[in-house]
């Protein structure tokens, strides 16, 4: 009796380009914004002057500006692929800010000590509220929107409602790594601070420990499905804990750069900051229900608006309609990622579908001869 392989026969599912490469949708759209803001300045000059949007020192330019909400949107995307979200990080990095310039300019402790008392903080700080969300079933938009009014009650109390001056304490975390280079199509200086490498050194550490360590794929399972993750034996409450402390630290060291920046701590310098880390992450794909997203979407996110905001001042638009034009591109973005994935879907369940009828259609032909053979193998009786 003979016998067929018929898994052969079985056709190979093929998933979309989009569905294997994931962050491919958002990469798309940035480019192509880049490539109509060349696009404009080439037309606006007659192409006769080379685009200075992607100009060396623009570039650098770009980087100095999202390297600090860069910092903190590592964090928001574990915190937003674990399942939750914090609204806090703008109030909070403004009271990381107060208490390090108190610590060096009033209380006397001096720089490391004084970054230090910050850091940890901010540590405490998004511990506690970690620790609630982990250990009850409040909603971590609610809790995280009653410590961000708390920060900021704890920011003016310290302060006095004031601002408090520095006289370039922390100068050396905006130095020049790159003194005397040159832009060699504008001529203008070129800068890189520390910062813009801190921001690229977290995002490799947060995009490997998200995608090659034990903890990275317990946090994707807890946002997924927190029920199946702990009864697969995840500590999902101290999970959720152990990102929110991460949050702490990763904001302490933003809001530190932040400072350095402006040289004075003010209930101000993070406001709205908790938006756009938010909007970066989400431009990138993190899902707001948790459960998927990376830190290279992250990445590409942070740029892309980035460049959004600078495109908008070369361009010298009105900031009435920066805001306008910020809010419908991150819109489009945003829908289009979702549309492409919805697409993506379901062209790979249509394809699957065609593959099970397939696969019963060749199971049954395969039964039907296997009867037959049967059928002719067996013996003729003689009358």
């Amino acid at each position: 009796m003979s016998t067929r392989d018929n898994t052969s026969s079985t056709p190979v599912v093929k998933t979309s380009l989009f569905k294997r490469h994931e962050n491919l949708t958002v990469l798309s759209i940035f480019l192509s914004f880049v490539l109509i803001i060349v696009l404009w300045q080439l037309i606006a000059s007659g192409f006769s002057k080379y685009p200075t949007f992607i100009s060396p020192v623009n570039i650098l330019n770009i980087l100095q500006q999202v390297a600090v909400p860069g910092i903190i949107a590592v964090s928001m995307t574990m915190v937003m692929i674990s399942g939750g979200i914090d609204l806090s990080v703008g109030m909070l990095a403004s009271l990381v800010s107060i208490v390090v310039s108190l610590g060096i300019s009033r209380w006397g402790f001096g720089v490391v000590p004084s970054i230090a008392l910050g850091i940890s903080a901010a540590i405490v700080l998004e511990a506690v509220m970690g620790f609630i969300i982990s250990r009850t079933r409040i909603e971590p938009f609610i809790i995280t929107l009653g410590g961000m009014i708390s920060f900021q009650g704890i920011a003016l109390l310290l302060s006095n409602s004031r601002e408090v001056v520095m006289k370039g304490e922390l100068d050396f975390l905006t130095a020049n790594l790159i003194e005397g280079a040159r832009d060699p199509i504008t001529g203008l200086a070129l800068r890189v601070p520390p910062y813009v490498l801190i921001f690229f050194l977290v995002a490799l550490i947060g995009g490997l420990m998200l995608t090659y360590t034990k903890f990275g794929r317990r946090i994707y399972a807890v946002g997924t499905n927190p029920r199946a993750a702990f009864l697969a034996g995840i500590d999902v409450k101290n999970m959720k804990l152990a990102v929110y402390c991460i949050q702490g630290l990763l904001v302490g060291i933003g809001a530190t750069m932040l400072l350095a920046r402006i040289n004075t701590g003010i209930i101000t310098l993070g406001q709205g900051l908790e938006i756009d880390t938010i909007a970066m992450v989400v431009i990138g794909g993190t899902a707001l229900s948790g459960g998927r997203g990376n830190i290279v979407g992250t990445l590409i996110g942070v740029i892309f608006l980035g460049s959004i905001a600078n495109a908008m001042n070369m361009l010298r638009l009105p900031s009435e309609v920066q805001f306008l034009a910020k809010g419908l591109i991150i819109i489009i973005a945003v829908s289009a990622g979702d549309v492409s994935r919805r697409i993506s879907d379901y062209r790979t369940l249509k394809r699957e579908r065609a593959s099970a009828r397939a696969a019963a259609a060749a199971a049954t032909g395969g039964a039907n001869q296997q009867g037959q053979e049967m059928l002719s193998a067996r013996p003729k009786q003689t009358v």
